[in-house]
Order: structure tokens, then sequence, then C-alpha cells
């Protein structure tokens, strides 16, 4: 679940302190609409309670999605002239979380990410939105077509720009994974992430694919 922790907040406006609860844990997998609120920018908003002012109010927290393999620790903007002191405390704090029942639902190996300002985050899961429907217009296409799909590590995709799951036919295996990718791009080449995704699959050395979530062809 996400969390949140009370912090004293100052309006740039009127001056008035007051105390604020902020978030400091964010669960994307788990929140829709608090990860909505991180995209459109709305999440660390709050409202004066003497002049009603609405003003941004940046605090540190941790956003985790173990489906999509993402922790990332994310500081004020603000305190960017402090990188170098931060960010060795936030890779000390990791270590402390990792320890926790919520980082244990990451899968091994998955790295964290350290932003300064929310805008890093939210570009990621702009990205990534985009991503999903991408992959949601290609896994349609699959079930026409009657092909199975496999979902690839969600980090991997990230970092080479491809679906996050794969179309195949038969097996997960190379050569019934191009199968399929080749026929659904005949009929939608727009499909980029697929096209890219192709491309990785002919210069793969072997039917097995290890950047496939779950067993490949027995």
């Amino acid at each position: 679940m996400s969390i949140k922790g009370t912090f004293t907040a100052e309006c740039p406006s009127c001056g008035e302190r007051f105390e604020a609860d902020l978030w400091t844990v964010i669960r994307g997998d788990r929140d829709s609409a608090l990860k909505e609120a991180l995209i459109s920018g709305e999440c660390d908003l709050l409202m004066c309670p003497a002049c009603s002012g609405i003003f941004s109010c940046e605090e540190s927290f941790i956003y985790l999605d173990p489906g999509m393999e993402l922790m990332v620790f994310v500081m004020p903007e603000s305190r960017s002239g402090e990188k170098e002191r931060l960010l060795e405390k936030m890779r000390t704090d990791y270590e402390e979380f990792r320890s926790s029942p919520a980082a244990s639902e990451l899968a091994p190996g998955v790295k964290p990410l350290y932003y300064f300002g929310t805008e890093a985050l939210s570009e990621l899961l702009r990205r990534d939105r985009d991503m999903e429907e991408e992959t949601d217009v290609m896994l349609f296409m699959a079930g026409e077509k009657g092909f199975k799909s496999a979902p690839i590590r969600a980090g991997f995709s990230r970092e080479n720009d491809l679906p996050f799951a794969m179309p195949y036919a038969g097996c997960p295996c190379r050569d019934h994974a191009l199968k399929a990718a080749r026929a659904i791009l005949t009929e939608n080449d727009a499909l980029v992430r697929l096209a890219k995704l192709a491309k990785l699959l002919e210069t793969a050395k072997t039917q097995e694919l290890p950047f496939l979530r779950g067993a490949g062809c027995r």
C-alpha cells in the first residue's frame, strides 16, 4: 500500500506554515489514481489553509511497482545542488529498504533509479503508458490470429524500447516469435516497438529467449 508522512509546508504566496500529509511511498501497481496524479504532475499539490493558494510541495518519496520492475527514489528538485551527498543517502536508504517486504517483491537484479524532481518519473511513466498501449494493440492482433503471448521483463523492454509482451506461434522461442511478429507487422507496420523486437529476434543466436518472464519452450 502507499504510505503518507507528515511534513511542515510553507505557502509561497502568504508564508503560512502548516502540517501536511505527503506521500513517502507510492505503489504504482496498487493505486492507479496516484500513478495518474504523478503522470499529470498533480501528486504533490497542496492548498494553503490561510489563502487557499494551490502550490507544489516536494518531499522525498519512493515509487514502487514490482511488476514493472520499478523502484525509484525521488528527491526534491530544489535540492539537486546537494546531488552527490543525497545520492549517497539514497543508496544507503536503498540498502535498508532491500530488507522490506515491498522490496522483496522485485525481481532479482532490478536496480533502483534516482531522480531529482518528479518530472523525470512522470516522463518515464508516460513512456511506459505509451508502450503499454502499443502492446495492447499487438496483443489484440495476436489473439485475432490465434497466436499466444509471453511477457517480456519490463526492464528489458524499457531499456530496448520494446513491447511488454512477445507474440508467438507454437512455443515461445526465437523462430516461433519471429513468425508471429512478422505476420502481425504485415498487417500493421505502425507497431514500431514490435518491429524492433523482430529485429532483435533476427539477430538472436539461440532459440532460447532469456528476456522473457517465465519458461520458454520445453
